[in-house]
């Protein structure tokens, strides 16, 4: 696959995650261009990776890291990438026009940001579990497990039952 069909077809996505990990469109756009950069000048290697999608996500999430690290100082920096205080689903989205959904969007901001990332990855872009797992450097079954809790959370702050 080439490099411009790559961009083509998850550039979208990718710029959606981005966001939603980093919290701003600017530093989206940014990490998204240092992640095609990159991808430019290890062009040979990464045309012998099985799963493209999976990589491409893993190489944005490892910019994105990276580029908090620049911005904020390493020490902060690796605060807020383990804690995910980046992250947000409002910040990746237009505010919606349907209350049930605006509040759905409100809840999941208050998931523990592995969660978070999972519900994202699965929903929003469409990632297999085994996909999620290369991207966040887990097992399969842990990605579908957070996945599973993080919905059940979900269900209950949307049912009133939290």
């Amino acid at each position: 696959m080439k490099l411009e069909e790559l961009y083509d077809r998850h550039g979208e996505s990718l710029h959606r995650y981005l966001v939603f990990r980093l919290g701003s469109a600017e530093d989206a756009e940014d990490v998204l261009q240092e992640t095609f950069c990159r991808f430019a000048r290890y062009a040979l290697r990464w045309r012998l990776v099985r799963n493209p999608q999976a990589f491409v996500f893993r190489v944005a999430r490892n910019e994105a890291n990276r580029f908090l690290r620049r911005k904020l100082g390493h020490r902060e920096g690796e605060k807020m990438i383990l804690s995910g205080a980046a992250t947000g689903f409002a910040a990746a989205f237009v505010a919606p026009e349907e209350p049930s959904l605006g509040l759905l969007l409100r809840r999941a901001e208050e998931l523990p940001a592995e969660q978070k990332e999972i519900i994202f990855l699965k929903v929003f872009d469409g990632l297999t579990f085994k996909e999620i797992a290369s991207v966040r450097g887990i097992s399969a079954n842990t990605a579908a497990s957070r996945y599973r809790y993080g919905l059940a959370k979900l269900r209950e702050a949307v049912e009133g039952k939290k």
